[in-house]
């Protein structure tokens, strides 16, 4: 029951949901169908929004069993088989309902229809899908990548691509064979068109995804208010990573430290995790969403890179080795160029590069259409308030910000917490005091095996 206790500690999320009772027919059938055609996801039956555990009556149980497998059965199409199992929590008992991404999606309401019918999770709500969701999903069921998709509004003619690098890189010309090889072009009934990744690569890309382009920006401190400087790079996307760095570098310090025998350089933030993110956001953003861009924002307290799409896989899954490509064949395009050296090995690469920063902390949210990547200066959000630290910034935002993450990571330690956070000791136990002064949050357990919880986590 491990697993529910963690689940019930977290905020409602895009795999995630909370009922105090048994949902209406109408909630239930959208849940099961979003969850399904989204990453999968929970919902617990017993729990109320604000993650108070209320519990259900153990008398209704088997009737509350088959009321939601009955009612998922007969109304979705195509038909979504829930796991559905009990858990006891502080002897107050739940219902937990299991659905998982499915192969078969799109699922939609019998009743309404494809159109009308079809729901998919966006953050912690579930929206009904638009016409280009519905299309990705369809693409999904048959394993169709969208940069492998043909245009044919676009034909094939001499000097139509921006392939100067990939020349460069692959040390030869690139000819139809080699085109076709590549996935930029397709043969059909003899007139050769450009395929979705053929059109990235050309020279009427903007004329048909104009806002494949990353811009880029340097705020004046932590709010979105005031440019220092801005730049949109919308030409070929590979060279569109190397000029975003050299944005980047533009804009941050680049400081001096003293080794062993020589000064080194140590640029603000780890540049090479930063490129690697950049290159992920690339590969991996959706296309499909052709009203987005790539956007990199510079703020006084962290790098924040937003890319169009979900991730693909769980944030607990990365890092170990997993890759799943949104977009096959671009992907192996970057491959073939070194730029992706290894599949599945990014998000280490990243980690690799952070513990050298001690003091910058990776943070990712996923919560909803769009995959953001922020590098954060854990001492700036602590001391002033930082990016979330609300319109009262400076201390206040401080406490803020560490009341949310003891949320998120209960039962830590003061030493634990510090080293998480990459904060001094003196500058925590401020923030601990006055948490516990405002009665939002307790040390529970022995001082050995103890930590600290918020009010509404401890079970108290």
């Amino acid at each position: 029951m491990e697993n529910v206790r963690k689940l019930i500690r977290q905020k409602e999320n895009r795999k995630l949901e909370f009922k105090a009772i048994l949902p209406k027919k109408e909630n239930l059938i959208k849940t099961a169908i979003s969850f399904s055609n989204s990453f999968g996801g929970s919902l617990i039956i017993g729990v109320d929004d604000k993650n108070k555990v209320v519990g259900i009556d153990e008398n209704e149980i088997v009737k509350l069993e088959e009321t939601i497998s009955n009612t998922i059965y007969d109304n979705c199409i195509p038909n979504i088989m829930p796991n559905i199992y009990s858990a006891r929590i502080d002897s107050k008992l739940l219902l937990v309902v299991e659905f998982y991404s499915s192969s078969a999606k799109p699922h939609y309401i019998k009743s309404l229809g494809k159109l009308k019918g079809t729901f998919v999770r966006v953050g912690s709500s579930n929206r009904l899908a638009t016409m280009d969701i519905l299309e990705r999903l369809e693409r999904e069921k048959r394993n169709i990548s969208y940069d492998s998709i043909i245009d044919f509004g676009v034909v094939y003619e001499d000097g139509i691509f921006d392939v100067d690098i990939i020349e460069e890189k692959l040390n030869q010309k690139l000819d139809i064979a080699v085109l076709e090889k590549l996935k930029f072009i397709k043969k059909e009934q003899n007139v050769t068109y450009l395929t979705n990744l053929g059109i990235w690569f050309s020279n009427v890309k903007n004329q048909y995804f104009p806002m494949i382009k990353i811009e880029c920006a340097r705020f004046k401190g932590i709010s979105t208010k005031v440019f220092l400087d801005q730049a949109t790079l919308d030409k070929n996307i590979i060279k569109s990573i190397e000029e975003s760095m050299q944005f980047i570098k533009k804009n941050i310090k680049l400081g001096a430290t003293i080794g062993e025998v020589y000064r080194e350089n140590r640029w603000e933030y780890p540049l090479l995790a930063i490129r690697e993110v950049l290159i992920n956001a690339v590969v991996h953003r959706d296309y499909s969403m052709i009203g987005s861009d790539i956007k990199v924002a510079i703020f006084d307290d962290m790098i924040e890179i937003t890319s169009p799409g979900e991730l693909l896989i769980d944030k607990e899954q990365l890092g170990l080795g997993y890759s799943e490509l949104r977009n096959i064949n671009l992907g192996s395009l970057f491959k073939r160029l070194n730029i992706i050296e290894q599949w599945g090995s990014g998000y280490e690469k990243i980690k690799n590069e952070l513990k050298d920063y001690p003091e910058i902390r990776l943070e990712i949210d996923d919560n909803s259409t769009f995959t953001q990547v922020r590098f954060l200066k854990t001492e700036y959000i602590f001391k002033n308030g930082g990016v979330n630290g609300g319109v009262n910034g400076g201390v206040n935002g401080g406490v803020n910000k560490l009341y949310e993450f003891i949320k998120e990571n209960s039962g830590l330690r003061t030493p634990q917490i510090a080293k998480k956070l990459n904060i001094s000791p003196k500058t925590l136990e401020k923030q601990l005091v006055k948490l516990k002064q405002e009665n939002k949050i307790e040390f529970v357990g022995s001082s050995k095996n103890g930590g600290y919880y918020t009010k509404e986590n401890s079970g108290k």
